[in-house]
């Protein structure tokens, strides 16, 4: 019984990692990741400057989405 538990807590928090990487909630996230990783040393936006760059870029450049 443990096992069922332990395996649909776990599929609970995969669903939940796809679900909120897909809908960009995670996007700040990985943008410092990959910022120390590619670019070491350059300091990261802070995350309400990320949000707004990220917005006025779609802004402009429109592409295929749902809304």
């Amino acid at each position: 019984m443990a096992e069922v538990v332990g395996w649909l807590r776990q599929r609970g928090r995969d669903v939940g990692w796809y679900v909120t990487s897909l809908m960009g909630d995670r996007a700040y996230d990985t943008y410092v990741q990959h910022l120390a990783a590619a670019h070491p040393g350059q300091p990261p936006l802070d995350e309400r400057a990320f949000w707004k760059q990220k917005y006025r870029e779609q802004e402009a450049n429109p592409g295929s989405r749902c809304c």
